[in-house]
């Protein structure tokens, strides 16, 4: 299995100017090899005070030196918002930047006034992340596009750089729900299942998402990964306890944020739910055999991982990294 570090861990204190939390970040992408890790990913939203979330591009590029050998993730680019033209030159820049490092991570979005804000809403979310899809992919070819869509509409226009990787970076599809899970086997290069799924939910995906994928063009092959909240401490209880009210945080904000649709899983948003069905807790021992077990009965390949009892002092989380890499990391088959 390869993990994956969220650098936003390092970038979501609303009391210290940015650049010292990215400098911090950059200490830890530098560390990022040495301890295991096989890609870095920055997730997306937009208009979000009083949480932080700076944009993922900006903070890739400036890891992109500082950790020459990781794959570099936009986990996820809120596809739905934005001109694909733009997203097409600035995927092949930072590809060809980063030596064929890069991996697009997209979602289709659900906030409502991001939505608002970016003139569409959630009728029309599936529709323009298609037609945009479409847009790039021709694009990236280098060939001219003239393209007539009910939402884009492009005519005469050829990129004059191209992305390092053919015909484009990998592609990862977001998920919550059955039918993204689909979406995901039938038409990307990749399945991300998202942070707040339960354990339950994301092996009934799994299947899903490897069914599909079997009885699709593309064959038995394909890539598997959810994003996940650890918390590792002494034992279970203890780790819960320390990250008790981080995730009640964190499920407050995605219910006030309408993330619950009726179309995917029941992502817990009600903060009764306990935190072992949703995020790797515990021991080293017991995060080693959760990871573990992940990779071989569900077929997950990659794990982008958030810690959710983090110590608030630079130095102390860079030991718990560390720990989290002898004991876990370095452990997994």
């Amino acid at each position: 299995m390869e993990l994956c570090l969220n650098i936003r861990d390092y970038l979501e204190d609303p009391s210290r100017p940015l650049y010292q939390q990215v400098d911090e970040a950059v200490e830890v992408a530098r560390k990022a090899t040495e301890w295991g890790y096989t890609a870095i990913y920055c997730p997306q939203h937009y208009v979000s005070h009083p949480t932080v979330w700076p944009q993922p591009m900006p903070v890739l590029a400036r890891l992109m030196p500082e950790a020459p050998e990781v794959r570099l993730v936009t986990g996820i680019l809120l596809l739905t918002y934005m001109n694909p033209l733009d997203v097409a030159e600035q995927v092949a820049t930072f590809d060809q930047l980063s030596k064929g490092r890069f991996v697009l991570g997209v979602g289709l979005g659900y906030r409502e006034l991001e939505l608002e804000a970016f003139n569409t809403n959630r009728a029309e979310r599936l529709g323009r992340f298609n037609e945009s899809l479409q847009v790039m992919k021709l694009l990236w070819s280098g060939e001219e596009v003239n393209f007539d869509g009910q939402y884009w509409h492009i005519h005469g226009a050829r990129m004059a750089i191209t992305p390092m990787q053919q015909p484009h970076p990998p592609i990862w599809f977001a998920s919550h729900s059955p039918r993204a899970t689909r979406r995901a086997a039938n038409d990307a290069d990749g399945c991300l299942l998202g942070p707040q799924t339960a354990w339950d939910d994301i092996s009934s995906l799994a299947s899903i998402y490897w069914e599909t994928r079997e009885a699709s063009a593309h064959g038995p092959t394909g890539m598997l990964g959810m994003h996940r909240a650890v918390s590792m401490s002494t034992d279970r209880e203890t780790a819960a306890a320390e990250a008790r009210a981080v995730g009640e945080r964190k499920g407050a904000m995605y219910g006030g944020w309408g993330m619950q649709e009726n179309s995917v899983v029941d992502l817990g948003l009600d903060r009764t739910r306990p935190l072992h069905e949703w995020t790797i807790i515990g021991s080293p021992q017991d995060c080693l055999e959760n990871l573990a077990r992940n990779e071989r009965e569900d077929r997950v390949q990659y794990a982008g991982l958030t810690f959710i009892n983090f110590p608030a002092e630079h130095s102390a989380r860079m030991e718990y990294l560390q720990r989290f890499s002898e004991e876990v990391i370095r452990k997994l088959p």
